[in-house]
């Protein structure tokens, strides 16, 4: 009877810890300010609805009128210094000249053939160039930048938006397509959708 009941106890501990060493994998890793995986489905779809309604507070989607971009971003259009930035890029300067830059790669290749760039003088503006030196992006900045949470807006030249990205804090991100639809929380290098993952 004790031998049965003691292998009745080994295997109930050995399923615990089978438990916990997966639970933990699953859901200790994401850090204690990260709540989406316990959060009810109802709770998560009003936590979209939510930061949906902070970033368009018309209820919708807006793009700017054609041609009204490439008017407003002027100067912008193309980076008279692109040669030396991209050089600066592709050597792994992350800041050249007071200006914030960064790499965007081909595939896993260390072929670089688009750079960010912000500059001092318009700090709630990302701007995104080909290896030519065109811009091709721009990422709009709103809120309590640089405080937590912010908002960011990423539209092409043409004035249509890509993405819109609600900043929680430096770890989480909640991203809505161009449409406004939900996509997914990136938190760190995750993305979890209303299921458990994406």
């Amino acid at each position: 009877m004790k031998n049965i009941f003691f292998k009745i106890i080994t295997v109930f501990i050995i399923m615990i810890t089978t438990f916990q060493s997966t639970y933990a994998d699953s859901f200790g890793n994401v850090g204690v300010n990260f709540d989406w995986l316990y959060l009810s489905k109802e709770e998560k779809e009003s936590r979209v609805t939510d930061v949906f309604n902070k970033m368009f507070p018309k209820g919708y989607v807006t793009n700017f009128p054609r041609g009204m971009l490439k008017t407003k971003l002027k100067n912008y259009l193309k980076d008279k210094d692109y040669k030396i930035h991209y050089d600066a890029v592709c050597a792994g300067y992350k800041l050249y000249n007071g200006i914030s830059l960064e790499p965007f790669y081909l595939g896993k290749s260390d072929n670089v053939y688009m750079y960010a760039a912000k500059f001092n003088n318009e700090p709630l503006k990302t701007f995104y160039y080909d290896a030519l030196g065109r811009l091709r992006f721009v990422d709009f900045t709103y809120g309590g930048y640089p405080q937590y949470p912010f908002y960011i807006k990423k539209y092409a030249i043409n004035g249509k938006l890509i993405r819109a990205m609600y900043m929680k804090d430096e770890d989480t991100m909640y991203i809505y397509s161009n449409k406004g639809a939900f996509i997914g929380v990136k938190f760190k290098d995750t993305v979890y959708g209303f299921n458990f993952t994406k």
